[in-house]
């Protein structure tokens, strides 16, 4: 009974496809559930168990005599596609329904992160046990460390083989098999972008990120061209139909070229996202209603709530709905605001470490900000666009954490909804993604502006310092020890000491979110008080 309990809260938490067999749906969310570390009760993945479950539970979803009926071979050497130094690759799956193939996609993207985490180990044939690298007997690991206590007897050398398959293998299988989407075929070439830049290969993860760009331009519709310029990432001014693929791909891109100093590179790509974010037309979904509801309404949901959940005590719940392929024209939501921020983030962040940049962007820089003193590109202009992304991230998280803040200006000030429905009310996945991004958003940006002031501080006491004196001072009217105008001089630490009465501002709202916990709140904001 207790295996039947736990197995449906595993259902619930990690739906499975209803046609597959009961076995791989079993296997499917105990492996699902392996990737937590607290699954175990040590506070640790074992990664080597929950990679080869997601190569057993793989196995059996590609045999055509158990899940895999009707699969179909790519051509190529027997049937397959075959990639130098990778192996075999996809297969055609579009015969298969949405679920069947979502949850083959969710298998090799598990595959692939735990082949992340297995680089580099070795299994153990005569035991076939994994152990990491420097614990190996052998010639080439002279200075082997020893194992942990109660653990196994360290291998030798002669008896190692890889232990699991590269994570090429998989993101590679995902990117070469018919029947995925756009938006599951790019996030596989991101992911594997960045395990490539994690692996110090640049070269190699800037191809994949054009890869993944070229996935979501392929997406368009014919006759839909000139989106964006593929030799430099940045979107067309005019464009009309861009879609979150292109945003994503062209934001992934752009943190590339940031991360490896093209900051020449990087901030046009940046600023042509914030102009087609901030010239998205607007979405025809709406916040929930924030009107006042009346006792009748308040007991009608109480009571279909009970219901609710009574239902799913005995029913279990479907499968979940096929999230968005990302191929349509994106509008602008409750999360565009806080991309927005996001985006401004990275341009501030560009701008203060390389102030030198190409003046070529001085006339959009100067039109999308909101400071008024752009004659020149300097660390305070960085600053103006971080302060900007602060002040963007926290009146959105406001809006979205204030129900009766999406009531029109012109109409009469509803009354406030009664805080005990308000810790009742289920806020929809968009709101709460929204409140999840803009929350990070808004930790980001705000420990980007503490450290950029601290810089500057830095400075300033530099220039205030007096110059080393060689027998005698240098004071008086000519030789005044300071270097700084009297408009500048304290600047920077009266801005610190504003950081700290906004640092408290963002705990106090930190705390008022309910759906956030007490751990993330002190941990997210202990820096800035």
């Amino acid at each position: 009974m207790l295996f039947g309990i736990e197995n449906e809260r595993l259902e619930r938490r990690f739906p499975s496809p209803r046609e597959w067999s009961w076995v791989s749906r079993w296997l499917y969310r105990s492996t699902r559930a392996e990737e937590l570390p607290q699954a175990n009760g040590f506070g640790l993945v074992d990664w080597a168990k929950t990679g080869q479950d997601y190569r057993q539970l793989l196995e059996r979803l590609e045999d055509t005599k158990v899940d895999g009926k009707g699969l179909q071979r790519l051509l190529g050497v027997d049937g397959y596609i075959y990639t130098v130094a990778v192996g075999k690759m996809g297969i055609d799956i579009s015969s298969k329904s949405e679920p069947w193939r979502r949850g083959y996609y969710e298998c090799l993207m598990g595959a692939a992160r735990a082949a992340e985490h297995l680089d580099t180990w070795v299994r153990d044939k005569t035991r076939n046990v994994a152990f990491p690298p420097e614990v190996v007997i052998g010639p080439s690991n002279s200075y082997h460390r020893p194992v942990p206590y109660g653990a196994k007897p360290a291998p030798l050398e002669e008896n190692c083989e890889p232990a699991f398959e590269s994570s090429e293998y998989y993101y590679m299988k995902i990117l070469t098999t018919h029947g995925f989407n756009s938006r599951q075929r790019l996030d596989a070439a991101l992911a594997y972008a960045d395990w490539l830049e994690f692996k110090g290969l640049p070269s190699s993860a800037e191809d994949m990120y054009d890869w993944g760009l070229d996935i979501a331009m392929g997406a368009l519709p014919l006759g839909v061209n000139d989106v964006v310029d593929t030799k430099t990432g940045v979107i067309n001014q005019q464009a009309t139909y861009v879609t979150p693929n292109i945003l994503l791909a062209t934001t992934a891109l752009a943190r590339h070229h940031a991360q490896n100093q093209n900051f020449s590179t990087a901030l046009p790509i940046y600023l042509s996202i914030l102009r087609a974010q901030r010239n998205l037309a607007h979405s025809s979904s709406k916040f929930p209603n924030s009107a006042s509801p009346d006792s009748s309404d308040i007991e009608a949901s109480v009571l279909s709530l009970l219901a609710s959940f009574a239902r799913s005590l005995l029913i279990s719940p479907s499968y979940p709905d096929p999230p968005a392929s990302g191929d349509f024209p994106a509008t602008r939501n409750s999360t565009t605001a806080c991309e927005e921020a996001a985006t401004m983030a990275h341009i501030g962040e560009i701008l203060f470490a390389s102030p030198t940049i190409s003046s070529s962007t001085l006339p959009y820089l100067n039109s999308h900000s909101s400071s008024t003193k752009r004659a020149k590109l300097d660390r305070s202009s960085g600053l103006a666009w971080t302060r900007d992304s602060v002040a963007l991230a926290e009146q959105t998280l406001h809006s979205l954490s204030n129900p009766t803040s999406n009531v029109s200006p012109t109409s009469a000030r509803p009354t406030a909804l009664p805080p005990a429905l308000l810790r009742s009310q289920k806020f929809s996945d968009e709101m709460t993604t929204a409140r999840q991004r803009c929350t990070e958003c808004l930790l980001s940006a705000m420990q980007n502006w503490k450290l950029m002031v601290a810089q500057l501080r830095q400075l300033e006491a530099a220039k205030q310092r007096p110059p080393q004196s060689y027998g005698f001072a240098k004071q008086g009217w000519f030789w005044s020890g300071g270097c700084v105008d009297a408009d500048e001089k304290g600047r920077w630490d009266r801005e610190a000491a504003m950081i700290e009465v906004k640092s408290k501002e963002v705990k106090r709202l930190m705390k008022e979110e309910g759906w956030l916990t007490g751990a993330k709140v002190n941990g997210g904001v202990q820096g800035f008080v």
